[in-house]
């Protein structure tokens, strides 16, 4: 299983295949023989960045190995008969003779967007008839994205239960990099690219905090790290550059919670929200789901990173048939201490055919007093003012408060 530790444990936990003796090298006119990387493994981030590693049996003589265009030369991990090789030379070259040689190892037409791959090149002190070279390096080229559709009943109860049917798929997108029949691990995480990806580990504001025997000066926070939620595996993959993949993750009627709520401090409709308790075997990754009912396409919201057992929000849209609306005033008053009466309403018409069931937010000034409630709320954290109320079929229901503020 993959772990939480970054670059480090990605290269750690990814498997090793191996090539037999030849397989995918050609002479190269310099008379020793060229060999194109293909990964066998590969973690896709979600920011186009991927983590490669490939493993292969070569002769003994010189060799030539072609890495992929998009590859970050400088964190190219080489080991030969898993010794790490300490001295190498990588020399750009045109992306077509990566490509070319690409198609001779696979046997399959292999093609890219043009740039710069690299040819590596060292002095091997292995005098066997062959030598098992591994290969670990950063490129760009590929990325996943989460997506999910999410099918709603018309069957709810009257404490909101119901239940959804809900698909999680990953949308794997190629602009450089050729696969064929790889294991690739899907990493709900993002590498940090504001800097280079491969300096040296940095100290970071967790690791300072616990202390140290001695006192250090805190350096600047690092770059290149990991925040990484949860990996998904997946074999046998093969994608080319332009090519876009669907591969399901998860598919399932789960339970939710469909709730009505009002935000008097930012909106003018009541939204409808679907609580979904994920019960499947793997957390939701955050990313966008797509909602449907009967058919229709009801929109689009975000949900976000949701642990097996917990509970996801997603959107779902308004309800049209009931109207809410908020005014506020404030009148100066004088007369020993000044100060302002605030008055604000909360008006809510329902026009459907059912009782519905509401939760009203809205939030109070901090240096406000004298509250004055037609309907007692409840005070939440954030100065969040609630109300769970009944709007009868047909019904209108007001709600009124006052509060004073410094003049």
């Amino acid at each position: 299983m993959w772990k939480k530790s970054g670059i480090v444990a990605v290269v750690v936990m990814l498997l090793c295949v191996t090539v037999g003796p030849l397989a995918g090298t050609e002479a190269s006119a310099g008379g020793g023989i060229s060999y194109a990387s293909l990964p066998d493994e590969v973690a896709l981030y979600l920011n186009d960045m991927v983590f490669a590693r490939d493993e292969v049996t070569l002769p003994g003589e010189a060799v030539r190995v072609l890495l992929p265009p998009g590859t970050y030369p400088d964190t190219l991990i080489l080991k030969e008969n898993g010794e790490r090789v300490r001295n190498y030379r990588v020399t750009p070259q045109p992306a077509d003779v990566y490509y070319s040689q690409a198609t001779f190892r696979s046997g399959n037409s292999v093609s890219g967007g043009g740039g710069m791959a690299y040819i590596l090149t060292w002095d091997s002190s292995n005098s066997l008839e062959s030598r098992t070279v591994s290969l670990e390096y950063l490129m760009s080229g590929a990325s996943w994205t989460p997506t999910y559709d999410m099918q709603v009943s018309d069957d709810v109860a009257e404490d909101g239960a119901t239940e959804v049917n809900l698909g999680f798929f990953a949308e794997i997108q190629s602009s450089g990099l050729t696969l064929d029949g790889a294991s690739v691990y899907l990493v709900a995480g993002r590498v940090d690219l504001s800097q280079q990806i491969n300096q040296e580990s940095q100290v970071m504001m967790n690791q300072y905090a616990v202390g140290y025997n001695e006192t250090v000066d805190l350096p600047a926070l690092g770059t290149g790290s990991v925040d990484m939620q949860h990996v998904y595996p997946l074999h046998n993959i093969s994608v080319e550059p332009g090519d876009r993949l669907y591969a399901n993750l998860a598919g399932s009627v789960l339970k939710a919670r469909r709730l009505l709520v009002w935000n008097a401090a930012q909106d003018e409709t009541v939204n409808v929200i679907y609580k979904v308790t994920n019960s499947t075997d793997i957390p939701f990754a955050q990313g966008i789901v797509r909602a449907y009912r009967d058919g229709l396409f009801l929109g689009s919201d975000y949900v976000e990173t949701t642990p097996v057992g917990s509970e996801g929000s997603i959107t779902v849209g308004h309800l049209p048939d009931i109207r809410v609306h908020r005014t506020a005033s404030q009148e100066y008053k004088t007369g020993g201490d000044d100060y302002y009466q605030h008055t604000v309403t909360l008006e809510i018409h329902n026009f459907s055919e059912n009782d519905l069931d509401l939760k009203i937010l809205d939030r109070w000034e901090v240096r406000a007093w004298e509250f004055e409630y037609s309907l007692e709320p409840e005070r939440e954290q954030d100065n969040l003012l609630t109300w769970t109320v009944t709007v009868r079929a047909g019904d209108q229901l007001v709600i009124t408060y006052t509060f004073r503020t410094d003049a």
